[in-house]
C-alpha cells in the first residue's frame, strides 16, 4: 500500500505515514512501592524492571517519516483520540481530557484540558485575565517549542480554584486527529 500523503493546517510539512495500523497503548509497568528500609532491594527491583521490559520486547511504533523531521516515537495509544502540534505534528492532548470548550486564548476558541503531553512549561508569571487575576506559565511543545497555550498555576479568586494545574490549549494551533479522520472518510 502507498504511503498516505497529510498536509496539516498551519503546517508546511508533509507528513508520509508509512503505517496505517492504530497506535497502541504502552503496556502499564506497575512499580514496587518503597519506603526507606527497603533500599537494599533496589537493584533487584531494577534487575526484575529490566527483565519485564525485556519481555515486552519493542514498543510499537506508527512509522512517521523522519524525512521532514519528524520523530517515529510520535505515536499515541490505540482508541486515543490526538490532538496534534499544528506546527511539527507531534501529539499534545487527548480529546478525553477535555473538560470544557468554552474558553478564549489569545488565537480564539480554546479548550480547558485535564492534562497534556510531550510539552514544556515555561516560566510562571501573574496575569490578569477576563475571569480575574491567575499565576499562568506558557505551554510550549516539546518538540518544536510553539506556543499552545497556558497552564494555571494558582487562581487568586476562590471561585476561579477549579482552574488550577488545568491546562488551556488553543484549537488553532491545534490539529484534530478525529476531525481529520472524518475528512479521510469521504
Amino acid at each position: 500500500m502507498p504511503p498516505l500523503v497529510v498536509i496539516r493546517g498551519g503546517c508546511k510539512h508533509v507528513e508520509y505515514l508509512e503505517n496505517r495500523s492504530a497506535w497502541r497503548r504502552a503496556p502499564r509497568t506497575d512499580l514496587p512501592s518503597s519506603s526507606d528500609d527497603e533500599h537494599a532491594d533496589d537493584e533487584e527491583d531494577d534487575e526484575e524492571l529490566l527483565r519485564q521490559a525485556e519481555e515486552r520486547g519493542p514498543g510499537i511504533t506508527c512509522g512517521v517519516s523522519t524525512a521532514f523531521g519528524f520523530s517515529r516515537e510520535l505515536c499515541d495509544m490505540e482508541g486515543m483520540h490526538a490532538y496534534r502540534c499544528a506546527d511539527c505534528g507531534n501529539v499534545v492532548a487527548d480529546r478525553d481530557d477535555v473538560i470544557s470548550k468554552t474558553f478564549f486564548g489569545r488565537t480564539g476558541k480554546a479548550f480547558l484540558m485535564n492534562n497534556m503531553y510531550n510539552i514544556r512549561v515555561g516560566p510562571a508569571r501573574n496575569r490578569y485575565l477576563m475571569t480575574g487575576m491567575h499565576t499562568i506559565a506558557d505551554v510550549l511543545c516539546s518538540q518544536c517549542g510553539f506556543v499552545l497555550g497556558w497552564k494555571y498555576v494558582k487562581a487568586m479568586e476562590s471561585s476561579q480554584k477549579y482552574k488550577e494545574g488545568k491546562f488551556i490549549m488553543e484549537q488553532a494551533v491545534v490539529q484534530d486527529d478525529s476531525e481529520e479522520q472524518a475528512w479521510n472518510r469521504l
